[in-house]
């Protein structure tokens, strides 16, 4: 069993990585105002500052994901701006192809997410079981 923990770890660690290199990128993009990025967010009808905004949310998810206890806090909030990624082209009339990237990195934070399900709390949900 030691290898099928030390293997899931490391299967852990290794997604976490992808991830926090994916969007700690696309972040920076943001915050250095890459033409692409402009263009992009002018296109959806979305405003400068909600480009900084989502820059922000990918920058803390990312983080997230690194602190004990926030990983699927992390997750979930990057699932959250990938469906606004994902809808945004859909609703700008893109073909499916350009919405695949949030696709396929929503499915992955979802099941980071739900592999770490147990961080998940709610408030006063503790004090009742008591």
């Amino acid at each position: 069993m030691t290898s099928t923990s030390t293997g899931s770890r490391f299967g852990g660690l290794l997604l976490r990585g992808l991830l926090t290199a994916i969007f700690v990128t696309a972040a920076g993009m943001k915050f250095a105002a890459v033409p692409f990025e402009v263009a992009g967010f002018a296109r959806f009808g979305y405003p400068l500052w909600f480009m900084y905004a989502v820059g922000a949310a990918q920058l803390l998810g990312a983080a997230l994901l690194w602190r004990r206890g926030t990983v699927a806090y992390g997750a979930l909030l990057l699932a959250a701006v990938m469906v606004g990624a994902a809808f945004s082209h859909l609703r700008a009339g893109d073909p499916v192809a350009m919405a695949l990237p949030a696709l396929v990195l929503l499915g992955l934070l979802a099941g980071l997410a739900v592999a770490r399900r147990g961080e998940l709390t709610l408030p006063g949900l503790q004090a009742s079981r008591a």
